[in-house]
């Protein structure tokens, strides 16, 4: 009669997880896509109908993560919608289930199969549940292919097989994104606590696959790193440094972050958890082990100088690593843990819901609650780890990740609890008006784009400009010293040399042709009518000024 109770029992458990991890993915697809990831779209497609090959057009990304986006767009038909953005998902979704298999198959090589269950589980959960803003930006699709290099190092028998394999992974990590190169590092690190001899092999290939990448784009791809340079100029006029302001900025950006994905403050508990079952020296090391690797997810938002949230996006995924190593491993720490992220994950889902101006004014003391709380936690974690007597099944933990993750990727959740974006909320797409203005202006007639990406994306007429968004032309309008980038001077080349737009866009909030400097006001004056007499009727704040005879 036990027996059958407790089969009863683990059946409905299993079908309760997995009944919650498809309702939250679910959750979490409703979203459009965020304005970023429709920035690079619109450029890479009104562009690319224009004859400008991927490899010359300009859409402050590197050419491997054009390269990614451009697959993932290509199976989507028609213009912008929900239903685009949802075919676009799905192919990610497809993409992450093979990696997460992947890394299950690595690690159950070298640290079992409870281990490659947990580990796995909640890391496949943490990239599938991504919140908006984190979802298929650069540093979002790098933590996917970390991912997929600790899993590749680890599937073969051999460490030198699995060292190929995870070379060329560890380089994309590094090619999507430069400022990204440190999550590259954090997953050799990863693979060096599973197995020391895969991770010097991984290395190995790493660093000779990184240093052909870097040879054969600067030979041949050399306006991909004018770009980087000008690009690094528009954020620091100098290099970047250790300063006190930008380390208190980002630790209110840490805080923000777990403010919006709770499963942040789990971090530091499961990690004091994993690392209590160690003695001696290894326990020391786990400790150096799990500071580093925090650190170096953090990294590339410090670098960028931006603490955008979606820089943390390794960060969030490390931590969801952890916890579900901890839930694996740790049986006794099972309840503990459940019940803080229970107690946490409810206290965002108030946070999160607030209106804008509660939460700017009062994210000083949440910011410092869970910063102090998450290190608390940490504490009390390394006493009564493994002293709770009641322990829970897997599925509870799947059920309560899956919770965790649902603060961020609600409708009406915003981008940000109070830093940049803060008052950007989750929703469906808001093109249609857009979409429209495509058909009547015609879906093949070429014009020029003073606009953000995602004005492109929306509209998709064609455009035979390399730079589809111009956001040389756009910051060279009040900032001088951007004029004296090479970027600038090939970005006017499309007022000079291209003859082809029928119409000009431009998206008035985004591109202000009254600070413009006074040749490129001649420019556009020559070539376009933007009288309101002679404007094209279009929803604000664009304006259509039609080509002069």
């Amino acid at each position: 009669m036990n027996t059958v109770y407790g089969g009863t029992a683990r059946t409905l458990g299993a079908v309760a997880a997995v009944l919650a991890a498809l309702a939250t993915i679910v959750v979490a697809s409703l979203s459009n896509l965020n304005g970023d990831v429709r920035y690079v779209l619109g450029g890479l497609e009104t562009a690319g109908k224009g004859g400008v090959g991927i490899w010359d057009v300009f859409v402050s990304r590197p050419l491997a993560y054009k390269l990614v986006m451009a697959a993932l767009d290509k199976p989507v038909a028609g213009p912008s919608s929900d239903s685009t953005h949802l075919v676009i998902r799905l192919e990610t979704y497809a993409v992450v289930i093979l990696v997460t298999a992947v890394l299950f198959l690595g690690v159950r090589r070298v640290a079992g199969r409870a281990a490659a269950a947990g580990i796995a589980g909640a890391t496949g959960l943490a990239l599938l549940i991504a919140p908006p803003w984190h979802f298929l930006e650069p540093d979002w699709v790098a933590v996917l292919l970390a991912v997929l290099a600790v899993g590749a190092a680890c599937v073969p028998k051999w460490p030198w097989l699995g060292a190929l394999l995870a070379g060329p992974a560890a380089m994309l990590v590094v090619a999507v994104k430069a400022s990204t190169f440190p999550i590259a590092l954090v997953a050799l690190i990863v693979i060096g606590v599973f197995d020391r001899r895969r991770a010097a092999w991984a290395t190995l290939s790493t660093v000779v696959w990184v240093a052909v990448w870097y040879v054969v784009s600067r030979h041949f791809l050399p306006w991909e790193w004018t770009w980087l340079e000008d690009l690094a100029y528009l954020v620091h006029a100098e290099p970047q440094r250790i300063y006190w302001d930008e380390l208190v900025k980002l630790q209110v950006a840490i805080g923000d972050a777990a403010v919006l994905s709770p499963v942040l403050a789990l971090f530091p508990a499961a990690a004091a958890a994993l690392i209590q079952r160690e003695t001696g020296r290894r326990r020391w090391a786990g400790a150096v082990v799990a500071v580093v690797a925090f650190l170096l997810t953090l990294a590339p938002a410090y670098g960028q100088g931006e603490f955008f949230m979606y820089h943390f996006a390794a960060t969030v995924v490390l931590a969801a690593g952890v916890s579900g190593a901890a839930f694996a491993l740790c049986p006794g720490f099972r309840l503990p843990l459940a019940v803080i992220a229970v107690v946490v994950s409810g206290i965002s889902l108030f946070l999160v819901r607030q209106p804008d101006s509660w939460r700017l004014e009062n994210a000083t003391p949440v910011i410092w609650a869970y910063e102090i709380g998450a290190l608390v936690l940490a504490v009390v974690a390394w006493f009564l780890a493994g002293r709770a007597r009641l322990s829970l099944p897997w599925s509870a933990g799947v059920v309560v990740l899956c919770f965790a993750l649902l603060p961020p990727v609600l409708q009406g959740s915003p981008y940000a609890f109070s830093t940049y974006n803060h008052s950007a909320l989750n929703g469906r797409s808001p093109d249609a008006a857009l979409v429209e203005l495509g058909r009547r202006l015609g879906p093949d007639t070429p014009v020029l784009y003073l606009t953000y990406g995602t004005v492109n994306h929306a509209m998709g007429n064609p455009t035979t400009c390399r730079y589809p968004s111009p956001i040389w032309l756009q910051r060279g309008a009040g900032d001088d010293r951007m004029r004296a980038r090479p970027s600038y001077a090939d970005n006017l080349r499309c007022l000079t040399e291209d003859s082809n737009a029928r119409y000009l866009v431009v998206q008035t909030n985004w591109y202000s042709r009254p600070k413009a400097a006074p040749d490129v006001q001649a420019l556009l004056n020559e070539r376009f009518d933007c009288s309101a007499a002679a404007q094209i009727p279009a929803p604000p704040p664009v304006i259509v000024c039609p080509a002069r005879r």
